[in-house]
Parts: C-alpha cells; structure tokens; sequence
C-alpha cells in the first residue's frame, strides 16, 4: 500500500469508516510516537512535517526504491500543504484521544477510607500501591484517564508509584499538591493536624501549598517538605532515616520531641480511642519516646512514669489527669 492509498484509508477511519486497516495503521502510528516519547508540542509547518515523515517511516512497508528530490511546483506545494494540515489533524486527534484533560464528570471514582486502629492496601489500575494508615481515606479514578494519574488522599498514606514520565502521579491533599513521575513517599496530611509533610524515601518529589501554588519545593531521597497552619510557605528539611515516617505500617512510633497535642491525636488514631485531658497546659508539653507494637496501656505507662501524668481508661475513652514534670 503506498501513501496515498494509506492517506485515504486513514482519511476514511478519521470519518468514521469502519475499517480495520484504518486502525491498524493509525494504532501503529500512535503507538510508534508513544513509544518514541515524540508527540508534535508545535503546529509549525516544520515540525508536523518532520512528524508526517516519522508518520510514513513506520507505517509503510521498506522498499529498495530509490529516494527522487523534486523541486515543488506550486500545485505540489499545494498538495504538500494539504498533506501536513492532514497530519496536523491526525496528531491533534491522536492528543485529544488520549491526552486532553478528562473532567471528573467522566470519570468513575471510587474511596477507601479506614478507621481508627485500621490500616489497608490499594492497588491502583497501573500497578501503583498505596498504603492507608489510620482514620483516613484515599479517592482515586478506577481508570488513570488523561494528563495525570490523579488522586485525593485524607489522612496519610505511603506510595509505591509505577514509573510513567508521560503520566504524572499527583495526590491533591487538605494543605499539598505532591507530583511525582515514579518513586516511594509518604503524605502526612490530616485535616486535624497544624503541621502537614511528605518525606522521601526513592526518587525525586515536587511539592506545593494547595492554595498557593507558587510556593513549592523539590525534595529527594531522606528529605522532607512541611507545611504548617497560617504560614505561607514551605520548608524543606533532612532527616536522618525517611523509612521511620512509614514506621506505622509495622505498629512502630517514634515520638521526638513531640508537643503533647498532637502526640494524643495519634494515639487516638491508632488505638481507636478519645482523650479528654483534664488539664489543657499538658497539651504543650514535649515528649520523646518510641514503641514498637505496644498495647495502649504499655505506652500509657512510660507516659506516666516519663511525665508525671495519671491515666484512666473507660472502654474508648481515656482520662488524663497531671501536668507534666
């Protein structure tokens, strides 16, 4: 078949034709600039002509014919004219196939959320897991349609992210947009929670304030980007080993020197219990400690020893009574 034949074959799919050698020749070409990562990004004359030659290249059969340059009269240069705006369409056909955005409308979405002292596993349609820690929720697309492979997290969760430069995985959370191309991080993003922050354990992750998206950092492997209540911007920090941001997943917790405040609202969320602090200038006091598969009453106990504090516990709710030491 010769290229004017695979014009009008490809011509006819475009209207609409059913015509198996249509498709195939269009998936081939398609196929050839996915794989080749050489969309067209310009309508130039220039560039959709080089983009028809790669077009031909792949699609039409390899002859031992000899290559004739001719100098185009102006009717040729018509038809030449005519063949790139054809290519021009099928390139902008192909993009808006498979690359325009897709608005939430025309997607299906589903949410797994978690309880208290609940942990669960998500495995997306790209093989990408997610890891849901405690009393939170993760909404995702069940086909990863479009520009970005888009997802809503609550809460926090670990990301194991299949490797896709042409499809970037964003998670949109209370206070961050973090964007990444294929790497391990965690989000810690609770609506509760004064302080928000991803940290990395592979790879490169961007990151920026939701509502302020000049504000942003880039962050890699043993780094960490935080955000905190009523401050417009971001830090960006080093820590020591990244893998204890994901401790929970095996029931560790690591406190370092933690105000109390937010030390009983992870423990209400890993142990599915409510505290009712008799005295609100405990909330300000610092803690350092850690636990690995500790029962409720075990870490009780060191608080009690460590700060002086007196507990009761009546079924899901705790008493704390005592200011710290």
């Amino acid at each position: 078949m010769n290229s004017k034949e695979q014009e009008r074959v490809l011509r006819e799919y475009l209207n609409g034709q059913d015509s198996p050698e249509g498709k195939a020749l269009f998936d081939k070409w398609t196929q050839s600039l996915y794989d080749e990562n050489s969309l067209p990004i310009s309508d130039t004359e220039e560039v959709l002509s080089q983009t028809q030659q790669r077009m031909w290249a792949h699609i039409s059969p390899k002859t031992s014919s000899p290559i004739i340059r001719l100098v185009p009269s102006w009717g040729l240069r018509l038809g030449v004219a005519a063949s790139i705006l054809f290519i021009s369409v099928l390139a902008w056909l192909w993009i808006a196939k498979f690359h325009q955005p897709i608005s939430e409308s025309e997607l299906s979405y589903q949410t797994i959320k978690t309880k208290a002292g609940e942990h669960a596993t998500v495995i997306l349609e790209d093989g990408t897991r997610v890891f849901l820690n405690a009393a939170s929720s993760l909404r995702f697309p069940k086909e990863l349609k479009g520009l970005t492979r888009h997802v809503y997290l609550e809460g926090e969760a670990y990301f194991e992210v299949t490797h896709n430069p042409q499809q970037p995985f964003v998670v949109s959370s209370k206070h961050l947009n973090t964007t990444v191309k294929g790497t391990t991080f965690d989000v810690h993003d609770y609506a509760q929670d004064s302080q928000a922050n991803v940290t990395v354990l592979t790879g490169k992750v961007a990151v920026e304030i939701a509502d302020n998206t000049k504000h942003n950092c880039l962050i890699l492997p043993n780094q960490m980007c935080t955000y905190e209540n009523g401050k417009a911007f971001l830090t960006k920090s080093v820590v020591a080993d990244a893998s204890e941001s994901i401790s929970w997943r095996e029931r560790k917790v690591y406190f370092k020197r933690e105000c109390m405040g937010l030390v009983f609202r992870k423990l209400e969320r890993m142990y599915n219990v409510s505290f009712q602090i008799k005295n609100p200038q405990l909330l300000d006091c610092i803690w350092i400690a850690s636990f690995e598969n500790a029962s409720l009453e075990e870490v009780l106990q060191s608080m009690q020893s460590s700060l002086g504090i007196q507990y009761q516990i009546k079924g899901k709710e705790v008493i704390i009574t005592g200011i710290c030491q």
